[in-house]
């Protein structure tokens, strides 16, 4: 027995010592091969990129401690950043924040100003567009709620024919630039009732928005912030408004006392009292004149239809 047990034990031992020069092998294996595809795989080529490091806004001015510099790949570096916080830090002439800039987010030429200039509204208008304001009211405002930045839709309400108005979609799909005088949405993000609206539009469409202030009332219907595609419209008139575009549905309680209202008999209607008879008016009667002489004496009589002799 003592004989069969050190035999096993010797041979497991050797087994374990087999397992372990495998398992050794394997692993030499595996980091030799990762050591040649590192090798083989080329090194991707990095460079530095200034970014923010707080969120920036319209008319913030740039310093040290709102930017810092961060590796980036070179092959994916946007273009118009900075790669020096030297480059865009300028004590003397310092920039301003155009648009809006996130934490880690690239610092870019087009999102700040030149050195030294100023963060006005001109700085902001697309290339060729102009900006142009328009008066609204709480409700034409769409009760404060378009705020920079977002799209509308300009509605014109006029009177072709006296006490007969239509309403027609002037524009879609324009920009707002600025309510009243701010061109950044407010921080706390609230309903901010305004007086005017800022757009942005073309040389043409300016030209026909002054016009139609002049002949009609503007509103503004706010759009999606995904919706960019223009629709076929139609002028609508007040027959459109007989157009029921709501569905209801009839409370049953009603529907029942209608319906027993209905099984009920009906009470009978009086007859309808006789109209007044039209007493005709008398006809004058026509008589023929005979004359009858007599010697010198000479005498008329009046004959009826009948034939009599009238005195």
């Amino acid at each position: 027995m003592k004989g069969r047990a050190i035999v096993m034990i010797v041979v497991a031992l050797v087994l374990a010592a087999g397992a372990a020069l495998l398992a050794r092998s394997w692993i030499t294996g595996q980091i030799a091969r990762q050591q040649q595809e590192a090798v083989a795989t080329p090194q991707m080529e990095l460079t530095t990129v200034v970014v923010a490091t707080a969120p920036l806004r319209f008319g913030n001015t740039l310093s040290r401690e709102h930017v810092k510099v961060v590796d980036w790949p070179a092959e994916a570096v946007p273009e118009g950043a900075f790669k020096t916080i030297e480059e865009v830090i300028n004590e003397e002439q310092p920039h301003v924040v155009l648009q809006p800039i996130e934490p880690n987010e690239p610092i870019l030429i087009t999102k700040i100003t030149g050195p030294g200039q100023r963060a006005t509204l001109s700085t902001v208008i697309s290339e060729g567009m102009r900006a142009m304001t328009i008066r609204v009211n709480d409700v034409a405002g769409v009760a404060g709620f378009v705020l920079p930045g977002d799209r509308v839709d300009l509605l014109l309400t006029r009177e072709v024919i006296e006490d007969q108005p239509i309403t027609d979609v002037l524009m879609q799909n324009v920009k707002v630039l600025g309510i009243d005088q701010k061109v950044q949405p407010p921080e706390e993000q609230q309903a901010d009732v305004v007086k005017a609206v800022t757009i942005e539009v073309t040389v043409e469409q300016a030209q026909k928005i002054t016009l139609a202030a002049t002949v009609g009332e503007l509103s503004l219907a706010l759009r999606d912030v995904t919706n960019v595609d223009s629709e076929a419209v139609r002028t609508v008139s007040l027959r459109d408004l007989n157009l029921g575009e709501a569905i209801v549905t009839p409370d049953p309680e009603v529907v029942a006392e209608l319906a027993t209202d209905t099984d009920a008999e009906p009470e009978p209607t009086p007859p309808p009292a006789p109209l007044p008879t039209a007493i005709p008016a008398p006809v004058a009667e026509e008589f023929d004149s005979i004359g009858i002489t007599r010697g010198l004496a000479r005498q008329e009589y009046k004959v009826n239809s009948t034939g009599q002799v009238m005195p």
